[in-house]
This record gives structure tokens, sequence and C-alpha cells, in this order.
């Protein structure tokens, strides 16, 4: 493992990593994601085989006041 020192400004004056800093305003967030995602689908159907299309999908999650977050591009690496 590389040791890495905390990233700094211009003036050497390190930046605070908000991410691990508590949340004390303790807001639950009822959904947050990506809306109207075009993925290309494959229906599989017994008389005609394969039939191609595109779906709309929306990935959303909801978090208690406990959790700061999420990365949207999880959203589509999990669908990819």
């Amino acid at each position: 493992m590389i040791a890495t020192s905390p990233v700094t400004t211009a003036n050497q004056t390190p930046l605070v990593d908000i991410q691990s800093t508590p949340d004390q305003r303790n807001i639950p967030i009822d959904k947050v994601g990506v809306k109207r995602v075009k993925y290309p689908i494959q229906v599989r159907e017994r008389e005609n085989g394969l039939q191609h299309t595109v779906g709309i999908l929306s990935l959303t999650v909801d978090f208690p006041k406990e959790f700061k977050g999420t990365h949207m591009s999880r959203f589509l690496e999990v669908l990819g």
C-alpha cells in the first residue's frame, strides 16, 4: 500500500473531506437517482425468437438520515 498525504491547495491548506464528516441536519432523502435512462433490451419470445427494444428506466434509492449520499454512476454500472 502506498501512503499518500492529504490534498492541499496552492497555499498548502489541507482540503476538508466533507464525505467523512457527520451530517448534523438529520434529513432523510426520499428518492435520489437517475431517470429516463435509455437502455437496449432483448426480449425472448417463444414464437418469434429475440425481439430488440429500448427500455426507459429510472434508477433510484432512498437514504435514511444516517447516510450521506451516493455516486450516480454506480446505478449505471450495476445496470450494465
